[in-house]
């Protein structure tokens, strides 16, 4: 045991060490010019400024944190413009700590043999932070963090979720399956009452530099903005839409009329009713677990990561309004489902769709990439497809493991 954490502690080191190695000096300009921006604003007004009126700052408190302590470590203005490449660093260490917490250490969350290098090597996994230097990996690896901790340590799992839902509040997706987890492990109202106290004092902590000067105000009104900040009815997701429209999804407002509702409309609603159809076997049985008081058992943990994958999924695809970036959750969740499964189709199959994606959306129209791009590979309507496939598999693949637990 001892020489298996070690050369995995060994493995993941070296690894860590060598994309710092290379970590690419490209990046989406678009977003690391925010980026660039909201330090130097952070450095020049002080953290507790961070939303007042004039801040150009419009992301979660988590992130702020985190340039923060990028300023800290830059020191000056000059440091903070000519260094926002290694903001990056941030993500990268991320998309590494589910692997460092479930693989390096003596714990019980997960007991499988985790094959941690089909992760980390996989380039659509590492992309959105190493080259295009976007957050997606910081809230999407600390909800998975806190849906598999949950289970044994509901007090910790909320804590990481607080977090993950003040970074983002895309997290918003994994609530489901959160409260699940929480009402599995919760057994008594000692553990209720920590959980829900724990997770009041690390929201207070979290909001407590911003009370003062109206920050508390902004934050409600981007994360009640969040919702519609855009009315596209796809940006770059390469979803139903591109499928099932005519023109450019991304010219099309998603307020406008599609046979009788509106294009955001319908999209919630396949949205519901799909999320409903996975949501209650998974739920069926976590509550037959509870009340036998049973632990997870490997078909359980399978459906588990499959169903919240899916989940993720179909957010990604019948909502309106979603960016290409929007199905990175799926990645992480189809991987442990393949690792508790061994089956790594799925996980294969969403990779591709989605390197592609971001790949299409970061190389247009600068082409930040040194590679022939052919249409009949990039084409948006063949990605769509592709992740169409994935939509289908994945429910199929889910369908016949709720049987299996049936039987």
């Amino acid at each position: 045991m001892d020489n298996t954490l070690t050369k995995t502690r060994i493995e993941l080191f070296l690894l860590f060490v060598l994309y710092l190695f290379i970590l690419p000096r490209v990046y989406m300009d678009y977003d690391m010019g925010f980026w660039r921006q909201w330090a130097l604003y952070i450095h020049q007004h002080g953290l507790s400024n961070a939303y007042a009126a004039d801040s150009p700052i419009n992301y979660f408190p988590v992130f702020v944190y985190g340039l923060y302590i990028y300023d800290l470590l830059q020191g000056t203005d000059a440091n903070i413009i000519h260094n926002i490449n290694n903001i990056k660093i941030l993500f990268l260490c991320f998309d590494f700590l589910p692997i460092v917490v479930l693989c390096a250490f003596r714990q019980k969350i997960l007991s499988f043999r985790i094959p941690y290098l089909y992760l980390l090597l996989n380039i659509a996994y590492v992309f959105n932070s190493l080259v295009w230097g976007q957050i997606d990996s910081i809230y999407t690896n600390l909800a998975f963090l806190a849906i598999v901790t949950s289970i044994f340590y509901p007090v910790t799992g909320i804590l990481l979720y607080i977090l993950a839902v003040y970074t983002k509040p895309q997290a918003i997706e994994f609530l489901p399956v959160m409260l699940l987890a929480l009402y599995y492990s919760i057994r008594n109202l000692k553990t209720l009452v920590l959980v829900i106290v724990s997770a009041g004092c690390l929201k207070l902590l979290i909001l407590l530099p911003f009370i003062g000067n109206g920050g508390l105000y902004r934050l409600a009104h981007f994360a009640i903005g969040s919702v519609g900040l855009y009315h596209n009815l796809s940006i770059s997701a390469f979803n139903i839409w591109y499928l099932i429209t005519g023109g450019n999804p991304y010219l099309i407002n998603d307020n406008g009329v599609y046979f009788l509702l509106s294009y955001r409309t319908i999209g919630f609603i396949l949205f519901a009713i799909s999320s409903v159809m996975v949501f209650i076997p998974l739920a069926k049985r976590v509550g037959k677990l509870r009340k036998n008081n049973l632990p997870f058992d490997e078909k359980t943990y399978e459906v588990l990561f499959l169903s919240t994958g899916l989940l993720c999924l179909f957010f990604f695809y019948f909502n309106t309004q979603m960016h290409e970036r929007y199905a990175h959750p799926i990645i992480i969740f189809f991987f442990f489902y393949g690792v508790v499964s061994r089956n790594y189709k799925l996980f294969i199959l969403a990779s591709i769709p989605y390197i592609l994606s971001l790949d299409k959306a970061f190389s247009f129209p600068d082409g930040y990439l040194p590679i022939v791009h052919y249409k009949i590979i990039y084409a948006s309507k063949i990605i769509a497809l592709w992740y169409t496939i994935v939509v289908i598999y994945g429910s199929y693949l889910y369908f016949r493991a709720c049987q299996e637990i049936k039987e």
